[in-house]
């Protein structure tokens, strides 16, 4: 499997597995899980792609120069958005996508993205929507936290908060009120590294860690901004927010399946059990849905809440 190989990549005490391009499975979860940019960025980073076959260098290269011109595409059209939007005096925060892949894994191709997510304030949500609509993107829909637009076959989303609105009590204020602003934009702000790292632990969580691609995100978090992540003051905000659950259990299968990373970044509470183990995750993907598969899902649906009263909402909303 392709944890292995991962762990060793960002391990350097770890051997790379003998032969691993030779397993079907490593090569084959590598596309479902949509993770060869990642690997190819890595393996290239360690200077670990002189010992592959021509063959597996030849596919890495490929699907690496695929995603290259798919996030190209995806990078000019998120500048044009954001010079939309900040020409209009809206204030908003790129999340995610190619400007993440930038930061934290050092190119823009590093991390392939399909969409753009951008946090906008909540009482200039319908402006942000209006400026975008004229300039040719489709409105489909306002749901949960964000709203639902597309322009080319590409899907924007405008982010008004950071989580579901009955899953906590966050408070955007405080990412809004830390955010730093960009080179060339009068409007346009980035989150700090540590809530950078807060919102992809909540985004994974969101999506009940269901692939991959959501601890590769931290791990290389961790890996290249440790210093600024301060996990007290990340615990703190997730007790006044009530996410504290969430981004525990988040980070125990991340440090489950990374062990190294308390060697250098040790957590400051026990690890939870989650019942997310990788063979449940990647049987789930490929439709086998076992006793296993429906204990994880049940934990990420309904007892990951700090509250009873956020528990019961969540119940509510999904029956």
């Amino acid at each position: 499997m392709v944890i292995p190989l991962l762990r060793s990549l960002y391990d350097t005490e770890r051997p790379c597995p003998g032969s691993w391009w030779e397993s079907a499975q490593t090569m084959h979860d590598m596309e479902l899980f949509a993770i060869h940019a990642q690997v190819y960025h890595l393996l290239q980073t360690t200077h670990r792609l002189d010992p592959l076959p021509e063959e597996v260098l030849s596919k890495l290269k490929a699907r690496h120069t695929q995603g290259m011109y798919q996030n190209l595409v995806m990078k000019h059209k998120e500048t044009e958005a954001l010079e939309l939007l900040d020409k209009h005096g809206l204030e908003v925060i790129p999340l995610k996508g190619v400007r993440f892949a930038e930061r934290y894994f050092g190119h823009y191709a590093a991390r392939i993205t399909s969409d753009m997510d951008l946090l906008v304030r909540a009482e200039r949500l319908q402006e942000a929507i209006a400026c975008l609509v004229v300039h040719g993107y489709d409105f489909e829909i306002i749901k949960d936290h964000h709203a639902r637009l597309h322009k080319d076959g590409m899907m924007v989303e405008l982010h008004w908060t950071l989580d579901k609105r009955d899953w906590s009590d966050l408070d955007p204020e405080s990412f809004w009120h830390s955010a730093t602003a960009v080179n060339g934009y009068r409007h346009v702000k980035e989150l700090t590294p540590l809530h950078t790292f807060y919102f992809i632990c909540l985004h994974g969580a969101r999506h009940q860690m269901d692939s991959v691609r959501y601890l590769i995100d931290i791990v290389q978090m961790l890996h290249t901004h440790s210093r600024h992540i301060d996990y007290g003051r990340l615990m703190e905000l997730t007790s006044v927010d009530k996410t504290s659950k969430r981004i525990q259990a988040v980070l125990s299968i991340v440090y489950q399946q990374f062990p190294h990373l308390q060697t250098f970044k040790p957590l400051p509470f026990d690890l939870l059990d989650t019942h997310w183990d990788y063979d449940t995750v990647r049987g789930g993907r490929l439709g086998r849905k076992t006793k296993g598969y429906y204990q994880y899902k049940l934990f990420f649906r309904h007892f990951l809440f700090d509250t009873l009263k956020h528990q019961i909402r969540s119940i509510r909303k999904a029956y």
